[in-house]
């Protein structure tokens, strides 16, 4: 998958056959009309890890995993955590030494990027990939006061200041950080010329958004979703060359006049290394289950998440032939 200018395409879950126990010796049950299974839970007592703080794209995808595997009865518990810090490859590091199937984390374009500029020791490739889950697109945002009514106006500004107007994003490497060079190069500008502010997670770009600490952010539609429906952020342009299903009156990158600088962003789960194939077969029914629910769906089309669904082995090919895509991505950018 070419993460440029990437469209969601809904995929169809095929009928899974029921598969054997996880380590906690929870066993497959059939699955009624709800997608909920008829005789008990799939899945065990799961941890799910999201690599970032409250608030971030990770946490509310994790938090929503949380509330449908709950509220269909396809997990005995679900408890999430968040390990913050250098754009989730503290997160990996940890996660890498984990052998439990019963402990799961998110990953995304953001986490393959951080990677990659941070010069980890570890990637998502080393990890077990489930299923991919979603997509979404950022949207870069300024508060209402701010002078500046249409994207062009802000790369304007951009191109004459680049250091007076500071763009909040969410880590060094990562997927905003990889948009927002993109609308660099839009300016005229080098990447390493714009002056990018990091913070861990979506609540504390708002918090430095909103008090006029930073002169623009840039983040995922869900995370800015509130300020943007109460008229306290407004909307430059969305990263994608189309009208976002959950805010079409929103202006698309295209409708700013550049096509071209659309980028998507997707997450993830996964599990260690190396778990046993009959533990991710289980694992893959749970989550094909889960995308198939209408309480799934209704929390994604709310976040103005895309269906990008693949099981684990697309997913594991898509993955390795991305980590490559996104290095070369940010080498054009001089990221890395």
């Amino acid at each position: 998958m070419n993460i440029r200018k990437r469209r969601g395409t809904a995929v169809a879950v095929g009928t899974l056959v029921a598969v054997g126990l996880l380590a906690t010796g929870c066993s497959a049950g059939g699955t009624g009309s709800s997608g909920a299974p008829e005789e008990g839970p799939v899945l065990g007592a799961l941890s799910i890890d999201a690599p970032s703080g409250a608030g971030s794209g990770y946490d509310q995808t994790a938090r929503a995993i949380e509330q449908v595997l709950t509220s269909e009865r396809l997990a005995q518990r679900v408890q999430v955590t968040n390990t913050e810090g250098a754009g989730g490859t503290v997160a990996l590091a940890e996660f890498v030494g984990m052998s439990s199937p019963d402990d799961l984390m998110i990953g995304g374009l953001s986490l393959v990027g951080a990677s990659i500029t941070n010069d980890a020791p570890n990637d998502l490739t080393e990890l077990t990939p489930v299923a991919r889950l979603i997509g979404e697109y950022d949207v870069i945002v300024v508060p209402d006061a701010s002078p500046y009514e249409t994207l062009q106006d802000f790369l304007d500004a951009l191109a004459e200041s680049p250091g007076d107007n500071p763009i909040a994003i969410g880590n060094q490497g990562g997927y905003d950080h990889m948009w927002g060079g993109l609308l660099a190069q839009d300016a005229g500008l080098e990447a390493t010329d714009v002056n990018f502010v990091t913070f861990d997670g979506g609540g504390e770009a708002l918090i430095a958004l909103l008090g006029n600490q930073v002169a623009a952010g840039i983040s995922g539609y869900g995370e800015f979703a509130d300020s943007i429906e109460t008229g306290e952020l407004r909307v430059l342009a969305t990263a994608s060359d189309e009208p976002l299903e959950v805010a079409p009156d929103l202006p698309s990158i295209a409708d700013a006049g550049y096509p071209d600088s659309a980028l998507v962003n997707w997450r993830g789960i996964f599990a260690p290394p190396g778990i046993s194939d009959e533990d991710l077969a289980t694992l893959e029914e749970g989550f094909a289950t889960l995308v198939e629910s209408d309480a799934w769906n209704e929390i994604r089309t709310t976040n103005g998440w895309s269906d990008e669904y693949l099981d684990s082995e697309e997913f594991a090919a898509e993955l390795q032939e991305q980590t490559e895509s996104t290095r070369q991505l940010l080498e054009d950018l001089g990221l890395v």
